[in-house]
């Protein structure tokens, strides 16, 4: 029977992702390396924080790269305080989790600062009956301890949840943490390895819901 819905947010809920995409390619403008959101940004998204500095350290130069990432974290968050981008299909995913009384909770790696003031600036914020961020946990994405915890907070078991994810260290959070996943990739298309660690692939939230009403309507009703 499900009862509960964790969702990411970043990726999945709000479009962070071409934000950040475009910051990248100003940044990189002034700076004289063109198209960086196209060719370094793509390789960071879904990385370990160790892996990402290898990368940086690898495709900028040494003597501009902080520059360039505080330029491009400027750009960004900016853009965010400005506007914040929503996702196709949130809005009905909530209608209709909320309609049938399923738990509906938010697992995002994001600092719980800024989580607040996106969520709550397009609206969903009080929706959740709980909300996990990314600096309060000990581990990040891929390990498991995020949506280990929604679970235990929620008081649901695994196998009564579903998990609802862009990226690739989400999927697999969720895998190891041995709750089905449906994922609606971002900017990345998922790879084989994702495709078997999900029970769906949604090209939007709204393709997600249906599946969800489609699938499962027995469990929920």
């Amino acid at each position: 029977m499900l009862e509960l819905v964790a969702f990411d947010v970043d990726g999945l809920m709000i479009d962070t992702e071409s934000v950040w995409k475009n910051a990248f390619d100003k940044a990189g403008d002034k700076y004289g390396i063109p198209n960086l959101g196209d060719t370094l940004f793509p390789s960071l998204i879904g990385k370990r924080l160790e892996d990402e500095q290898e990368l940086l350290d690898r495709l900028l130069p040494s003597d501009i790269q902080n520059q360039l990432i505080n330029e491009w974290r400027q750009i960004g968050l900016g853009s965010l305080e400005r506007e914040v981008p929503v996702k196709p299909g949130l809005y009905e995913m909530l209608d209709f989790l909320e309609q049938h009384h399923i738990k509906m909770a938010v697992a995002t790696t994001t600092r719980r600062e800024l989580t607040e003031q996106r969520l709550k600036k397009i609206g969903v914020y009080d929706r959740f009956e709980y909300v996990l961020c990314g600096d309060e946990v000990t581990k990040r994405k891929p390990d498991p301890e995020i949506y280990l915890s929604v679970l235990h907070k929620m008081n649901t078991k695994a196998e009564n949840a579903i998990v609802l994810e862009d990226s690739s260290v989400g999927v697999e959070a969720a895998y190891r943490a041995g709750i089905d996943c449906i994922q609606v990739p971002d900017l990345i298309a998922p790879t084989e390895i994702q495709k078997k660690q999900t029970i769906y692939t949604a090209k939007d939230l709204m393709e997600a819901r249906d599946y969800i009403e489609e699938n499962m309507v027995q469990s929920i009703g």
